[in-house]
């Protein structure tokens, strides 16, 4: 079950009917919720993966708008790689701003207001340390 956003939440960013379109494997006309929470939950996965190299994640919610968004763009161009072939370019490449944003995030270029920086993030250490290989 999707963490940060809703099954619902999808319709901000689809039409009921392209979802039913790009969920239902037989007629196409009937929402499958499943995969929506599918995709979502694939979504919040690659965010978290992105985020979490700087912020402690799970992140608390309810997230950021800006993460949400983020998680929706994701989930709805995984919704239309169902369809060989049926991405639109639009979609596609709102999908991969979404990802620069996210490596940007990543790399703390972004900075996602108002959260801590995670305890469990590595920190550089300027001591540079040398290993033997007997060590290994």
């Amino acid at each position: 079950m999707p963490v940060y956003t809703a099954t619902a939440d999808i319709y901000n960013v689809l039409s009921s009917k392209i979802v039913a379109e790009l969920t239902d494997d037989t007629a196409g006309t009937t929402v499958d919720t499943d995969k929506v929470d599918s995709a979502l939950d694939r979504a919040e996965s690659v965010v978290d993966s992105y985020v979490g190299k700087v912020y402690s994640v799970p992140l608390d919610t309810p997230v950021l708008d800006s993460i949400a968004h983020a998680v929706l763009v994701l989930a709805k161009c995984y919704l239309y790689h169902r369809r060989p072939g049926a991405t639109p370019d639009e979609v596609q490449a709102h999908c991969d701003k979404i990802e620069d944003w996210l490596l940007k995030v990543s790399t703390g270029e972004v900075v996602l207001e108002g959260l801590a920086i995670g305890e469990n993030i590595a920190e550089t250490d300027s001591d540079d340390e040398q290993f033997s290989v007997q060590v290994f």
